[in-house]
């Protein structure tokens, strides 16, 4: 499983962000990038089965500005952090089809939990076997 994790802010709530993702993925796993083209042209090359991504946008124009990545995130599994709980966010939000959201005011422990498991998942099924993990048996989300 790969991680690309794009995220253009720089406050405190990004960094909180980062450190969750450091806390589930390791940093090998982990490719970050800051500007959304460099995160577009990444997308342009080939992903490794399992993989997922990190969007976090800072304000609902950044979160339009995904919108032209909607294409490219079929085969990827997507966790979107957004800036805020509007109706017009959360629909706009819906459009990336994402599998976990969050708010970038969140303490990230659910996100975290959610990125484990997909990790978790991921190396189960490079060995394809089901796996154990602390008496669970982890399934494909």
């Amino acid at each position: 499983m790969q991680l690309l994790f794009y995220s253009s802010g720089d406050d405190q709530n990004e960094k909180r962000l980062e450190a969750a993702v450091h806390q589930v993925i390791p940093e090998n796993k982990i490719e970050l990038f800051k500007r959304l083209d460099d995160f577009r042209k990444r997308l342009r090359r080939p992903i490794e089965p399992d993989s997922a991504t990190v969007l976090s946008a800072s304000n609902q124009e950044e979160l339009q500005q995904m919108q032209l990545l909607r294409k490219m995130l079929t085969e990827i599994y997507v966790i979107l952090v957004i800036p805020d709980r509007k109706d017009s966010t959360i629909r706009l939000a819906h459009l990336l089809l994402p599998r976990f959201m969050s708010q970038k005011e969140s303490d990230f422990t659910d996100l975290s939990k959610v990125l484990n498991k997909m990790y978790k998942n991921s190396q189960c099924s490079h060995k394809n076997s089901q796996c154990s993990h602390d008496g669970e048996l982890f399934k494909e989300l």
